[in-house]
């Protein structure tokens, strides 16, 4: 595979569906990664069929779905942004649905560098003491429109 591959979003979709349903399942199959993605079985072939033409899946008709070891590395690497930014919007108080669906959109745009950023920034949230109490004052001004009363200068 060419490393200068740009992969779309939905191709990109198509590889995270298919590392997660090989994580919980240990087999990928094409009915599988049509309910997960709300896709008709057909459609779900073609993409097969042209994820394995790139080299990134092997596919026999009516047969399990591999990885193979470029499509593993996207695949991972795509699950790895997403964590990183459900984990981040969780920290900003999302919940947990929004958050995952929020991710599953920002992995596709975002660029790494940014996405590394955020990675700190959550990393820093839980290391920094104070950091625990800088969240709470967002929630506070979230809810409230204002900064505690603590922080007000009177």
């Amino acid at each position: 595979m060419s490393s200068s591959l740009k992969l779309t979003k939905s191709v990109e979709d198509y590889l995270e569906v298919m590392y997660n349903l090989h994580k919980e399942n240990g087999v990928i199959k094409v009915k599988d990664i049509a309910f997960r993605l709300d896709v008709k079985p057909p459609s779900v072939v073609e993409a097969v069929k042209k994820l394995s033409e790139i080299g990134l899946v092997s596919y026999e008709k009516y047969g399990d779905i591999r990885l193979k070891e470029d499509g593993l590395k996207i695949a991972e690497n795509i699950t790895h942004k997403h964590d990183i930014l459900k984990n981040f919007l969780n920290i900003l108080g999302v919940d947990m649905e929004t958050a995952n669906e929020d991710a599953c959109a920002m992995e596709h745009i975002l660029d790494s560098a940014t996405i590394a950023k955020l990675k700190k920034f959550a990393e820093f949230t839980e290391i920094y003491p104070p950091a625990q109490e800088f969240l709470k004052s967002f929630v506070y001004y979230e809810e409230n429109g204002k900064l505690p009363d603590r922080y007000v200068k009177k």
